[in-house]
């Protein structure tokens, strides 16, 4: 394929120093890249203003780069693509954060240099973006219990600097597992692909996650079916579920054999809902947690999903094949041998987290 200007958006702080670590492998590319005539700017972003990553997308946009390569997680990636959506701009998404769902599935190499090798030897395909409100997502957005866990893991990264993903993930589910559970009254308006509607009163909800890809987390397979390319949203909601399910239900969600458990809102055939339009909205009248992709925003009291069919243009492998239900990406990781977590077994994971102050 043929590009000729190429900004990369790398977020120093992404995955344990692979940020950086990414930067620098960027500027030597650089050289390299011009000596076969393709241009290669390389912008670490910062929180807010100019170099953000939303705003440094929408100026690759608007300056005409051909292409935009994310180097960091999920967040760096839902930011770009806040930045190029209404665009034919494509991205490159590496796998330089913690937990990169999706750039794992849609089989972006884990190693730097070969990821970068798509830009010659790659393809373009186009995926759906979810939007909620006024933001755009690529992988999942989530309310709930998977939202307060994600707030925590954030909290974790300044305590454990060099903890993995998946860990910092797991501690926070722990947390907030011994601190106490919160359930959620929701009222629910769902649209189907075919256009029909539907109410639901939901009372004591434990989380909601609105799926485009099949993980979260960089392990949970909350919607193990959710397909990226089908023109819609998979909904898992799990209903009031205790602590001593929790500690069935985990194993099940990192496997993806949860949908067997009765706590989870499910189709006449047993798979997930599918849904094109939602609208999510407190029963009490009160904010509720969201993460999206990752990073938690503000609470609000409604969350209005949509989802734009192919609506942004990703670099991929050329063994890439069109994703169908039975051929989603997910990579095998431990955890997905785990066994049935015990209540003890937790509870000294726990007290461990206690002695070093990480609760």
């Amino acid at each position: 394929m043929e590009i000729a200007k190429v900004m990369a958006i790398v977020n120093p702080w992404a995955g344990i120093g692979n940020g950086l670590r990414c930067y620098k492998k960027i500027i030597k590319w650089k050289d390299a890249a011009a000596k076969e005539g393709l241009k290669v700017d390389g912008f670490l972003t910062e929180k807010e203003g100019d170099r953000c990553a939303v705003n440094l997308a929408k100026n690759a946009v608007q300056n005409g780069y051909g292409l935009i390569v994310s180097c960091g997680g999920d967040g760096t990636l839902n930011e770009v693509v806040n930045g190029t959506m209404g665009s034919d701009v494509p991205i490159l998404s590496l796998r330089v954060g913690n937990g990169n769902d999706f750039a794992k599935a849609v089989g972006t190499p884990k190693n730097i240099e070969e990821a970068l090798g798509l830009i010659k030897h790659g393809k373009i395909e186009s995926f759906d973006v979810g939007k909620v409100n006024n933001r755009y997502f690529i992988n999942v957005f989530g309310v709930g219990f998977d939202a307060k866990i994600s707030r925590y893991a954030e909290i974790l990264k300044q305590k454990l600097p060099l903890a993995a993903g998946n860990l910092l993930y797991l501690i926070a589910l722990i947390k907030e597992f011994f601190g106490g559970l919160e359930y959620f009254d929701l009222g629910l308006t769902m649209i189907d692909k075919e256009n029909s509607s539907r109410i639901i009163r939901a009372k004591d909800v434990t989380l909601i996650s609105i799926a485009n890809g099949p993980t979260c987390g960089g392990i949970f397979r909350l919607a193990p079916e959710a397909n990226p390319q089908d023109g819609v949203l998979d909904i898992c909601l799990i209903n009031k579920i205790n602590r001593l399910k929790i500690l069935r239900f985990l194993p099940k969600a990192i496997k993806g054999t949860h949908l067997s458990l009765k706590e989870v809102m499910k189709e006449s055939d047993g798979r997930l809902p599918r849904i094109s339009f939602l609208t999510v909205a407190s029963l009490k009248g009160q904010p509720f947690p969201c993460q999206m992709d990752g990073e938690i925003l503000p609470a609000e009291k409604e969350y209005r999903i949509s989802v734009f069919p192919k609506a942004q243009k990703v670099l991929v492998p050329r063994s890439f094949l069109a994703l169908d239900s039975a051929s989603v990406r997910t990579e095998e990781t431990a955890f997905k041998k785990i066994p049935e977590l015990q209540l003890a077994q937790v509870k000294r994971f726990r007290d461990f987290m206690l002695k070093f102050k990480l609760f």
